[in-house]
């Protein structure tokens, strides 16, 4: 006896014109035809939205404004908008594609299903306090991500996908970008024995150098000028080049990395045809060092602060530092002036009367004078620290 034919199951009417692609990705497609008889469809993202963008479109063509190239345009999904804006105007263009890329993503996942205009000052003001209290960014960090987002924007408008920018109604974050943490001599000797000597002149070289990690890396000896002891660093953050002398120690460290006899770079990666890859010696290498060392709340970047913050402690002059750090103008390099605490003393000294404020008859020696300057510069130093005492420039670490 044969069994009777299942009935198919039947489609609900809400669902007529949807249909899901791939099947469970919860992405969602619009099949409809206009007044002339041809098929259109149109990738929408949830199911709800399909189901109100299926039902537009059916008014659209009965009251015969349908057009669709604009339509095309209009109903871009956000994810898919900023796949293509990377691929136009940051890959190949910009010196660090990775920082947009990870923006993107995170904006994908967070709004990548919504299309450019259903996005509301509202959604991003709620993804930037999510990223802010529950991911525990820093208002900088999600200001950066929110300025991605507003250009990506603007293009948009240019094109004529969008009206409105969103983002414009969006308040950023006071940055608080006076944080400045630098490396105490006691954590650079437990520092220096828990990365160990392969791996320490990688320090010392950002040490005594206060270059930037990007241009550290990628090193060509070409750039080394031993004869003049000068380091040449090209395609800085402020966009030009400029040149960074070598003291004593930095000229031995470099003299006996083995790389330069085998490679091009300074610090190459293990083939020798490529430099070594900055972001993973940091995660497999320089992060576990610390935490094996005990210092808390210290990036790679620090080490830059550490060189500035140094030179402001020995009495450089800031225009100096800044020759030094690269900085494009002085501003960048006044946040490293409190470290200075001499200057000051010298300068306040003369409401006095008792001094000229040059030190000029002081007979004590900077050694006899460093716990008074300590004293100042720890009760500023950042992160409730005191910090060194040792106003020499670098400490011997090699």
């Amino acid at each position: 006896m044969s069994e009777e034919p299942k009935p198919k199951p039947t489609r609900s009417p809400g669902d007529r014109g949807l249909f899901e692609r791939p099947k469970g990705s919860g992405t969602w497609w619009i099949r409809y035809h206009d007044e002339n008889g041809r098929e259109h469809r149109e990738k929408i993202g949830p199911k709800g939205l399909a189901k109100r963008v299926y039902a537009k479109r059916k008014t659209e063509i009965a009251e015969r404004r349908f057009f669709p190239a604009q339509i095309r345009r209009r109903e871009t999904l956000l994810g898919d908008y900023l796949e293509q804006y990377l691929k136009d105007h940051v890959e190949g263009r910009l010196r660090q594609p990775s920082h947009y890329k990870r923006y993107s993503e995170l904006l994908t996942t967070a709004l990548g299903k919504k299309t450019l205009r259903e996005i509301t000052p509202t959604d991003i003001t709620r993804y930037a306090t999510r990223r802010r209290e529950k991911d525990n960014m820093s208002p900088a960090t999600v200001n950066r991500e929110l300025a991605f987002l507003r250009r990506a924007y603007n293009v948009a408008i240019a094109d004529g996908l969008v009206e409105k920018n969103p983002v414009k109604g969006v308040k950023f974050a006071k940055e608080d970008n006076q944080r400045l943490r630098y490396l105490l001599p006691e954590e650079e000797a437990e520092l220096r024995k828990a990365i160990g000597e392969e791996h320490w002149p990688k320090v010392a070289v950002a040490l005594h150098t206060g270059m930037r990690r990007g241009n550290q890396f990628k090193l060509q000896w070409t750039d080394v000028d031993f004869d003049n002891g000068v380091i040449t660093l090209r395609h800085s953050k402020s966009g030009s080049t400029y040149y960074v002398p070598m003291n004593d120690e930095l000229r031995a460290a470099l003299r006996a990395l083995p790389s330069r006899l085998r490679s091009r770079w300074v610090f190459p990666s293990d083939t020798g045809d490529t430099p070594l890859d900055a972001q993973n010696f940091v995660n497999r290498v320089f992060t576990v060092a610390l935490k094996t060392a005990g210092i808390v709340g210290f990036r790679w970047h620090d080490l830059r602060h550490t060189f500035a913050s140094r030179l402001a402690m020995a009495g450089v002059d800031l225009r100096t530092v800044q020759d030094l750090m690269g900085h494009k103008t002085i501003a960048m390099t006044l946040r490293y002036a409190h470290l200075s605490p001499g200057h000051k003393l010298a300068a306040v000294q003369r409401l006095t009367g008792t001094g000229t404020g040059t030190n000029e008859d002081d007979s004590t020696t900077p050694k006899e004078r460093a716990p008074e300057a300590t004293e100042i510069a720890g009760k500023i130093g950042g992160d409730g620290v005191t910090r060194t005492h040792d106003l020499g420039i670098m400490r011997p670490s090699l």
